[in-house]
This record gives C-alpha cells, structure tokens and sequence, in this order.
C-alpha cells in the first residue's frame, strides 16, 4: 500500500532468492480442494461470496474485525453471533485524503450491509488497522500512524500516535493520542538515526496479550542508505486489566522494539498474534527480486521486548522453498489452530497445527483474478487479505477482486491486460474456512442448553466489571426492549459455551471464595472422549473433571488440567460412559485482587458423530454422493438441538448431485467387531421411493466386505426388512413421521439383529428381528452405509445426525 507520510513511496530492494532448484516463483498454491479430506487436522475452504460490486468505483483492500453479540430470541440463553465490522479503500493506492468506507454484518458474515463513510476518517483513518482489546473495545491506528511530527531528544526522538478507540464495536470512534518514544538504540539499520526517519505506518492489526501488553505492528520508512528501507517493528505499551475491567488508556506509553530488518532490502507489513504458549509470532513481508515479496517470520517470547532472528516462512510439502505474499494475516481461533492468509499472486490460505506457527501446511488457493497472458500475477487481486474468527473452528477471509492503480499508474490494478479470471470490475469476496480439529463427535452444547435438551447447573453466573464493554447489540442496531436491560452476557454461564474465547466471554464465578461448578447433563448416555477446556484467559489456573452416569455417584476423570495460562482451548482426552458432566474450577486472583475463576470456552467430545467439527462435506464417511453438510434450524427444523446435521438429497438440486444418474449414499467403516449398536437420528423430508440402511460385515468365508443386514423405510413410510425373498414392508408398525426426527437403533452381532426406536428419555421401542443377508456366515461387524432408493429414481431426502456405531 502507499506509504507516504512524508509523502514517500514504497519502494521493492532487490534481496536474494532463497528458493532451491526445485521452487517456483512465484510460489506454487494448489486451488482450494474438496474431499476427501487428509486425516487428522483438516483446513477447508467453503463457498465463495461476492458481497460488494462497484463495477468501474474503486473498493478494495478490505480490512474487518469483529465482536462478540447476543439477541434475545426467546426463553433461555440468548442467540451468540458475530458483528462484523469491514473497512475498505474507494481510492488509489497512495496516501493522503483518509477515503475509507464501512460495511457492517450482524450475522457473522453471512450478508454485508453499507454504512457509509468511515467515522475514523476524522481521526486521521486512512486505511487504518482495529482490533480487539481485553475489555472488549476496540482499538484502531491509522496508517500514517504518527498523529504528529517527530519531537527530538536527547537520544531519539517522541510522536503522537494516531490511534482511535470505540466503545461500540466500531460504530463511534474517541481519538487517542498515547506519546511513542523511539531511540536512535531502537534503529537497527547501521548508520541511521531517527533522523532518517521518513514514515511511520501501521502494518497490522493491534493485538492486546493476554498479560495486558498493547502490541501495535509498523514500519519505518528509512533514508540514509543507497535506496529508501524499510524496517519492521512493533510499538508496545503494557495496559493491563484494572478492577473495574478496563485497560486504561490514559497511562498509555508506547516503545519502539525492532522485529525484522535487513540494511540491504525492505522489510515492512507484518502481522501479529498471540500464541496458545504465550509467544508472540510476527509474519513479515520483505522486498525481494522483481516484484516479487517474501514472507519472514520472528518470535517473541518477552511480549515484544526483543524478536529472534528472522527465518523464512515455508510450507511443508515444499520445504526450503521461499514464501510470496503480501500483507500476512494469521489469526488464532478458539480451538488453537493458527490460520495464515496472504495473496499476491492470487490469495491463500494455510494452517498451522502445531500451534507454533513456524510449520505450514494444507496450503491453497481461495481466490484468484489476474490477466491469463503475460505472466502479470501482481495485477489484479490485490492480495490484501483480512481474516475474521467466526466460531472455534471458522473464519472469514476477505479479499478484493482488483486492486486500486498505485497512485496515478495503472501498476497493480485490473486497467490493462486481458483475460482476467473474474473480469476487470471491483468487487470485495468472501470466503468461509472451516480450520478442524481430529474429532468428529463434538457435542452441540450451547444449541442444546437453548433448547433445553442439556441442563446447565452453575455458580459461574458472575456479572462482568461494570465498566467492560458488554454486546448486547450488534453494530448500528438499536438494542431490543430485552437486550436494553441485559448487557451482562459476557459473563453469564452460556458465555463458555458460545465459540469465542474474547476475555469476557466466559462463565465467571460468583462465588465468595472465587471457585466454581459447571455441570451439564446431557441429553443422553454418551461414551465420551474428549474435553476442550480454556480457563482464565493468560493466568495460570486449575480446574478438575468428574463424570456421572446417574447424577448422583460422581467419578473424577483421570486427568490434570493445570495451565500457565490459557489463550485457546487446550484438549484433554479421557474415556467415560456417563450422563453428567462437571468441571470444578479453583480460584485464581482476579485484577482489584479478589478471588476468582473462569472458565473461558468449553468442549465436549464423544463417540457419536454429531456433525459439529465439519466443513461443507462431512469426514469420516466414504463413498459420499448426493451428500452435503446442512442446518436443520434453516432447513425446515428451527427446533432442533444441533446446529449442523448431513442432508442425503437424491434430487435435481446441482448442488447435491443429478439424482437421475447418481444413488445417494455414505458409507462408515470402523474396525471389526463381534458386537456392534448402529444408532442414528434421521429426519424424512421426502420419501419417494425408499431410504435404504446395510449394517455391514466380514464375511467368514473369504473375508470380504458386504451387507450382513439390509432394513429400510419405504415410501409408504413404514419400516422393511431385506429376506432372502426380497424387500418386505412391516405394515404392524407404526409409520416413520416426515419432517420430524425418528432415532432408530440396531443392536447386532454376526448371527442376529433387532430394530429399535427410541425415545427421548432413552426407551427402545421394539420394531423387528432384521433377517441376516444370504451368501453365508458373517464372522464380524465393520459399519453402515445409509442410501437412496437406487441410481435412476429421484426424490428421496433426509437429514441424519447423531451417528453412532459402537
């Protein structure tokens, strides 16, 4: 982006390739790929949306943060989401008049609506950066981030910074003006004081650690050398949480600490994140060859005080191979996996699941727009990316389809060239990403406290300080007759189970002595495997675990949660059949020095697949045709208890499949086993034909795989069964409801099977003994395969959740 404070611009130094033989340059990016997923942690790109056009009016270069929400929608916890607050640029790519414009989302992202000018552009905004502070403000810092020009000391010299706080998700906008101090010790390029500073410009997006420090990400324009350079650093100031639940900013006192730098090429955006371990990771650009730009990255381990050297970002199917991109963007979400994105050419995304950030891989394409001749891939798309955490284990990227022409050149933008993927217009994109952990059966808690199927029984009901900034509304709303009276969600008890681990989103004790109890009973006997659990956001804390089947006889869970501090959920696997869950948090001391504990987001995870750790297209299943992830609360079913489910739609819908050609089906298979209970929810919405279950099996004879029970749900609705005679229909039963939820179960070995319902506490319903398949003896069970009528019929639908086979 322009650079000038000072009027300068930005100018690319030639530095050493660091690709081998083998690298490609521009670095190689695969499109975004669809199943089958790799095992294990999963980075998938969902649909791409174009939420803005401008046809020939410049908009690009998007930048959003988002806030913690909540609406009243009825009786218990209120409905959690995301307001989403997008700025772009409608100017050239220079600095000067600010020219930003605002678009705003209260649904996570799911639509964008205009909301005019940027009301930073009084506070001196230009394409400015905002992000999120512990108290639950927002913080933003213009480009030109130096409100003022430079003060000279005796050993350097002292600036205002330009920076803006709002209250209300970005809605309204207070200058700030905290003094920077910078010291010629602070200039790392040999030879050069702060008397060659030309520019000072945000690079990144302001993060606040968990210990308080305010880390704002910039860079220094530089003369004294043969060519303008730039030099990367972050400006901190340590503002940690007062009694009242505030950073105060009118203490604010920022220095100036080097991150990345080289006297002989420019190193300048940066982006920085707080670690799982506490770390601080920095991802930089840095000029190399031609016009192309790497990316770099240093470490942190004293809250920005001194970075390691710099090492050059890779991604793991290509090691030693040099990194293109401009402008990174990394973002930690809730489930601890750190996502990259970056673009130029083209925009990309990666994932880190060792939770360091210096390991890279599932790289992939998400957007590209550039001419189709010439080899111009700095044309085009911008590659300024933005990236928005939208739940434990989503974002939002944000692209744009041209970039702006650098000042009056045509240079970078769509103006000149041919055959461009996406045609030559403006235009801001969209894009979901699903950053998935290994586990299928995550359990659907904060839709099931709503609905009342899971029962919350808590002391961590404490109200947060009084001066911290609540949600109640999104962004531009005007607050609901209830939600005027309720701004204490943040910390009230469903805070822990909303998919966001902002620092007031948390159940908080309100107990005397600061401890607390969250016991959830659970709308059915699950074995369970896992727990997600973050406590007090960066402060060393314990918690204890313990699993009932009756409520009454409590068991603890062989487990040690003790943490140094908590910056996402960290996972504890455990095994136990139960009903009941509690976690007993010890207190801690909270900022004013009273006792207290919190638990800050919660997980649990079992052996039913219940759909919830998913991207567009489930894991675990093979064969899948006519298959897709779906919302039943959005698809005919508001009252259902989970949020996500998977639709079989053997129809003319294209997204699903041709149904004339195609026979809808998935298949499961887990070990062999000589007992087996195939259970599942399944939710007719048509039935034209017939919905078709096998219970498979090893055959004894040759070990092959096939079909040991057959049974089914015909079009007349009633339950069939598979004879060596063919299909036939138990019209003594009663017929399966459409549009409402049966959950069947078989209970089965080698040699017999029967046919259940169940009801909602639990109770089997007796259906039929399901007749072995011919072809001989069976020695064990291996899974399930659920399926359509057959290949040329049409119209079989149904929505399945809960799958389990164990």
């Amino acid at each position: 982006m322009g650079t000038a404070l000072l009027a300068v611009a930005c100018v690319a130094v030639v530095a050493p390739s660091t690709a081998s033989a083998a690298c490609t340059t521009p670095t190689t990016v695969p499109p975004a790929a669809g199943p089958p997923w790799p095992a294990g942690d999963v980075l998938a790109a969902g649909n791409t949306s174009t939420f803005k056009s401008t046809g020939s009016s410049i908009a690009w270069g998007p930048f959003a943060v988002a806030a913690d929400t909540v609406t009243r929608t009825g009786a218990g916890p209120d409905a959690q989401s995301s307001a989403v607050t997008l700025w772009y640029s409608n100017r050239v790519d220079t600095s000067g008049a600010p020219a930003n414009s605002v678009m705003t989302s209260a649904n996570s992202g799911s639509t964008f609506t205009d909301a005019g000018p940027d009301p930073r552009n009084a506070n001196y905004g230009y394409l400015g950066s905002a992000g999120p502070m512990l108290d639950g403000r927002l913080l933003s810092v213009a480009f030109i981030a130096n409100a003022t020009g430079l003060t000279t000391t005796s050993d350097g010299a002292t600036f205002q910074l330009a920076g803006s706080l709002s209250n209300d998700k970005g809605k309204t906008w207070s200058p700030v003006r905290p003094t920077v101090t910078v010291t010629n010790a602070d200039i790392p390029l040999t030879g050069r004081t702060v008397a060659n500073i030309q520019g000072i410009r945000i690079s990144g997006r302001p993060v606040q650690t968990t210990a308080g420090t305010i880390v704002l990400p910039v860079y220094f324009a530089m003369s004294g050398g043969p060519k303008q350079t730039h030099f990367a650093a972050v400006l901190t100031a340590s503002s940690p949480l007062t009694a009242d639940g505030t950073s105060d900013s009118t203490g604010w006192a920022f220095r100036t600490r080097p991150v990345n730098w080289n006297q002989d090429w420019s190193s300048n955006e940066t982006s920085v994140v707080e670690r799982p371990d506490g770390a601080l990771l920095a991802v930089t650009r840095r000029a190399a060859a031609g016009d192309v730009s790497v990316l770099t990255y240093t470490v942190s381990t004293d809250q920005g005080a001194t970075w390691s050297d710099p090492a050059a970002v890779t991604f793991a199917d290509q090691p030693g191979c040099a990194v293109d991109g401009v402008s990174p963007q990394v973002a930690l979400l809730p489930n601890g996996h750190l996502v990259l994105s970056s673009g130029r050419p083209d925009n990309w995304i990666a994932l880190s699941t060792d939770a360091s950030g210096t390991n890279w891989r599932q790289e992939q394409m998400t957007y590209r727009n550039r001419p189709g001749s010439g080899g111009l891939f700095w044309y085009g798309s911008s590659g300024y990316t933005s990236l928005v955490p939208t739940g434990s284990n989503s974002l939002l990227q944000l692209m744009d389809n041209c970039k702006a022409p650098a000042g009056t050149t045509a240079k970078d933008g769509c103006v000149t060239g041919s055959g461009y993927d996406h045609g030559q217009n403006y235009a801001l994109i969209s894009r979901g990403v699903s950053a998935l952990t290994p586990d299928l059966g995550k359990i659907d808690l904060a839709t099931k406290i709503k609905r009342g199927t899971v029962r919350l029984t808590t002391d961590l009901t404490g109200a947060a300080p009084p001066a911290a900034v609540s949600p109640p509304t999104p962004y531009g709303s005007a607050p609901s007759a209830a939600d005027a009276t309720r701004t204490d969600y943040w910390s009230r008890a469903e805070g822990a189970t909303d998919g966001s681990t902002a620092y007031w989103s948390s159940a908080l004790s309100s107990r005397a002595d600061g401890t607390g109890t969250y016991q959830l009973d659970l709308d059915r006997t699950y074995h369970l495997t896992k727990l997600g659990l973050a406590l007090r956001p960066g402060v060393a804390a314990t918690a204890h675990l313990s699993t009932s089947a009756d409520g009454t006889t409590w068991t603890d869970a062989p487990v040690t949660i003790a943490t140094g501090g908590d910056r996402a959920m960290r996972y504890y696997a455990f095994d136990a059949t139960a009903r009941h869950v509690r976690v007993t948090a010890d207190a801690t001391t909270c900022p004013g020095g009273t006792p207290c504990s919190m638990i800050n987001e919660l997980e649990l995870y079992s052996t039913v697949n219940s759909f919830e750790n998913e991207a567009t297209i489930p894991r675990g299943l093979t064969g899948l045709a006519c298959v897709r992830m779906t919302q039943p609360a959005g698809n005919g079913d508001p009252a259902h208890d989970s949020r996500f489910a998977v639709r079989l739609n053997d129809g003319n819908d294209p997204v699903y499949c041709d149904g004339a050609k195609t026979q809808g089906r998935f298949t499961y298979s887990g070990a062999p086993a000589a007992q087996r209970t195939f259970e599942a929810g399944v939710y007719p919405v048509a039935i034209s034909n017939a919905l078709l279950f096998d219970v498979n099996g090893t055959r004894a004879a040759d070990g092959t795989t096939g079909p040991a029970y057959r049974f089914g749900i015909g079009a007349d609705r009633h339950w069939t069964v598979h004879t060596e005679a063919g299909w036939r229909t138990l019209t003594d039963t009663p017929a399966v409801p459409l549009t409402a939820w049966t959950r069947l179960r078989v209970t089965a070995s080698p040699a017999t099977a029967t046919l259940a319902t169940v009801d909602a506490d639990g109770e089997a319903t007796f259906v039929a003994t399901l007749p072995r398949e011919a072809g001989g003896a069976f020695s064990a069970l291996t899974g399930y395969t659920v399926a359509s009528n057959g290949t040329p019929t049409v119209g079989d639908q149904a929505v399945f959740d809960d799958i389990a086979f164990e």
